[in-house]
Formats: C-alpha cells, sequence, structure tokens
C-alpha cells in the first residue's frame, strides 16, 4: 500500500467480532503507523485477501459468528497466496484452544485480554514499526 507521499505503508487486518476490541486495535494499529483494515468475520476477511490485501500480520480472533478463525485458517492455509501471510490467533479460550489453534500453524497466540504492549511488539515483530 502507498500513502501519498508514494513511501510504502504497512497494513494489518484486524479480524475480530467484538467492536469495541476491534475499534481498540484498529486504534493501537493507526497509532504506530499502520493502515488496518478491520472486519467482523472469517468470512469477510477471507473476501479483503481474495480481493488483494496482503497484510503483514492477521491479528484473528477464533470465536466470531458466521465463520470462526478456525475455518479461516483452514480456508486460509488452502489458498497457495495466502497461506504465508502471518497470524496472530488471540482468543479468551481455554488452553485447548490454543492447542488446537497450534495445529493450525499460527504465528502467534495471544491470550484475551490483550495488552495492548504484547499487540504493539506482535506489530513491530512483524510489521517493521516501531511501537511508542
Amino acid at each position: 500500500m502507498a500513502n501519498e507521499g508514494g513511501t510504502h505503508r504497512h497494513a494489518v487486518l484486524v479480524v475480530e467480532d467484538d467492536h469495541d476490541t476491534r475499534e481498540a486495535f484498529t486504534l493501537l494499529a493507526a497509532s504506530v503507523g499502520l493502515d488496518v483494515v478491520a472486519v467482523e468475520n472469517g468470512r469477510a476477511a477471507l473476501r479483503a485477501l481474495r480481493d488483494g490485501l496482503r497484510p503483514c500480520l492477521i491479528v484473528l480472533d477464533m470465536a466470531m459468528p458466521e465463520m470462526d478463525g478456525f475455518e479461516f485458517r483452514r480456508q486460509q492455509l488452502a489458498d497457495p497466496t495466502l497461506a504465508k501471510l502471518p497470524v496472530a490467533v488471540m482468543s479468551g479460550g481455554g488452553w485447548a484452544t490454543e492447542a488446537d489453534a497450534r495445529k493450525l500453524g499460527l504465528t502467534l497466540f495471544l491470550r484475551k485480554p490483550v495488552e495492548p504492549a504484547e499487540l504493539l511488539r506482535a506489530f513491530t515483530d512483524h510489521c517493521g514499526q516501531k511501537a511508542n
């Protein structure tokens, strides 16, 4: 993605059904200079990716209506053009959820409630942005 000055800007994709959490993560990413696409479920996330979005990190909730994080990740992995995009899974579920998520080859697991510093570190590690 490019801004008006023609320089590259990194983007993150936030996939979260809770409006307040989605908004907070969006503001946090924007505060460190990232472009943000935020959607409410896995189906909308796949649509954005298939339309050409290539984020440096996908922040993925696991429990969502319409298409949950597990189904999203299975479909992402089945698509060779999307399979290598890094995914930070977040869940408030128990350790079984983390074990199940790890079987799908995630990059990072974040336990809810996610600490802002932990999310900023994920942005820095995957998008090259300096956390404030």
